[in-house]
């Protein structure tokens, strides 16, 4: 961890002789000010299924602070940082600055570096239990650019935590935080210790070309679940290549993900895989989208023992990977997906998406449930000011997957990272329902969500795999035929969340929030119910998810 640290602020530094518009670093999509805005009918050039969101796309439609804002007044004493003299620090206040703006910045002509502080404070208290929960995450975050064609962002967090009962039980699972880091062994007390360090340069290359190195997240879809690409996982080094042109984005990715397993030693740390990702988006008449989906991940060793290297064919951003793939013989897993959005008026908007790993269409219609029919979808909508009652959106989504559709033969190039999968958090043999409601009045944010889900999880004791973990080997899978949706030990989780929370700096996203948990799991063998209540100080610019 701490040598990522290094990297990414060697990277920022040492690039600063070139010559940002940026991505947008807000991805949280409760308190993200941008996402409402690129379902704006007729907006050809936005792109509302690739995030993040390109910053400079945006301002040639939106004044940017007006979005953040959202109405919320500055007093008018206080000197906006992004209209500073040049060359001038902005610090007069302090106080000031931690509650309006970025807490230290600095301009010159077209150069902006900002420094924040990154916090997330939280208490709680569950049912049932003997201890207090708490989240007691410290850290700062940097973002800038220098000039047009240049920028960069990095943030680091130290973390100490201690859960809900059932989260601590999901993230030893894992052997990681859900979505987090990889913990330190826990001390006397049982809390989970952790680090985090997230960071990127990127820089346009003219009009229609940029890239991003460093090391974060990318979401693929219109929904708060993804079948595709989501930000379940832990963060990942990355390249990624865009091009935007007319109303066409087109997206390659290569990331280095690595894997759990028994063979890791204090020296070797984790195995290593890769994964190699295009997207194409093409927006329609304003109203309707489509984007194509494939990704290829492979592992860089195989069961015999020995090492194995890149493909490069795999490097080459203008081919289908199923051909090359194909030809070199290659073991390693593939997906393909469709996105789709319909926005039907100006407040409702239905979006898909369906994606398979492999099918025989023999087998497809043959109506005999084989094993390697690998497919799911998701269907959506929601709204914008909905029935015109501004800051009121809702949102629902049902998604199914079928069993083993992540899981690979040998195990080895799973679509995972740290064990957790890099779409959908429930993986595979689901079903799943979510609704979501929020509602914004300039400070005030009131969220409520409620999740049904039932899955086919493992049998305690049996060796078999039932298509819901993807980090077991399909090879051992329980049958060849007559595999069905939620076979295994069926397992039914209810969860609710409702939140108040109070916007006090809108552009660092700094809130106060006071919620309330509840999950019922119950499955063939056992059930269990948390109701967790909570309260916050923190910063809001990443999701987080806690309804598994």
């Amino acid at each position: 961890m701490r040598k990522n640290t290094i990297l990414l602020i060697w990277l920022v530094f040492s690039c600063a002789i070139a010559s940002a518009q940026g991505y947008s670093y807000y991805e949280n999509s409760q308190f993200d000010p941008f996402q409402r805005q690129t379902y704006i009918i007729g907006n050809k050039s936005l792109h509302s299924s690739i995030r993040q969101y390109k910053l400079d796309e945006l301002r040639q439609l939106y004044d940017l602070d007006s979005l953040i804002y959202d109405g919320i007044k500055q007093p008018e004493i206080y000197t906006n940082p992004h209209q500073a003299a040049d060359g001038k620090p902005v610090c007069k206040n302090i106080f000031k600055n931690l509650i309006h703006d970025d807490f230290l910045a600095w301009k010159y002509n077209d150069i902006y570096v900002a420094i924040n502080p990154f916090f997330d404070f939280q208490i709680g208290k569950e049912n049932g239990s003997d201890y207090t929960s708490y989240i007691n995450s410290r850290g700062f975050y940097i973002n800038g650019n220098l000039g047009k064609n240049f920028w960069f962002y990095m943030d680091f967090n130290e973390n100490q935590a201690r859960f809900p009962a059932y989260y601590e039980e999901i993230a030893r699972d894992f052997g990681t935080v859900p979505g987090e880091s990889n913990y330190r062994k826990e001390a006397k007390n049982n809390y989970f210790d952790y680090q985090t360090a997230t960071g990127y340069i990127g820089f346009n290359i003219g009009k229609y070309i940029d890239f991003q190195i460093g090391k974060g997240k990318t979401f693929i879809g219109d929904g708060y679940r993804s079948l595709l690409l989501s930000d379940n996982a832990p963060a990942y080094p990355m390249f990624k290549f865009n091009v935007t042109f007319l109303n066409f984005k087109y997206m390659m990715m290569v990331t280095q993900l690595q894997t759990h397993d028994t063979q890791r030693t204090s020296n070797n740390g984790y195995r290593e895989k890769y994964s190699f990702t295009h997207y194409f988006d093409w927006n329609m008449w304003g109203r309707f989208s489509i984007g194509l989906f494939e990704n290829v991940t492979m592992a860089t060793w195989r069961l015999t023992g020995e090492s194995r290297s890149i493909d490069f064919e795999y490097l080459n951003p203008f081919i289908i990977f199923r051909p090359g793939e194909f030809n070199a013989g290659s073991p390693d897993k593939m997906i393909v997906g469709i996105n789709s959005k319909l926005q039907l008026c100006k407040w409702l908007i239905l979006h898909g998406q369906f994606m398979f790993n492999e099918f025989r269409l023999k087998e497809l219609t043959g109506g005999n449930d084989y094993w390697s029919n690998k497919y799911g979808y998701l269907l959506g909508l929601k709204t914008i000011n909905i029935f015109g009652a501004k800051g009121l959106d809702i949102q629902a989504e049902y998604s199914q997957v079928r069993p083993f559709s992540y899981s690979q033969y040998d195990g080895l190039g799973t679509y995972t990272h740290h064990n957790q999968c890099l779409a959908h958090p429930l993986v595979a043999n689901f079903r799943e329902v979510v609704a979501i409601a929020n509602y914004r009045y300039k400070r005030l944010m009131i969220r409520s969500q409620f999740n049904f889900a039932q899955y086919g999880a493992d049998i305690p004791g049996d060796t078999l795999s039932y298509g819901h973990n993807p980090n077991i080997p399909s090879k051992k899978r329980n049958a060849q035929y007559g595999v069905k949706l939620l076979q295994g030990n069926k397992t039914t989780t209810k969860y609710v969340d409702a939140a108040a929370t109070l916007l006090i700096n809108p552009r660092t996203m700094m809130n106060f929030t006071v919620g309330l948990r509840h999950r019922n799991m119950k499955d063939d063998f056992d059930s269990n119910s948390s109701t967790h209540i909570y309260f916050a100080l923190r910063w809001s610019l990443k999701n987080k998810y806690y309804d598994y």
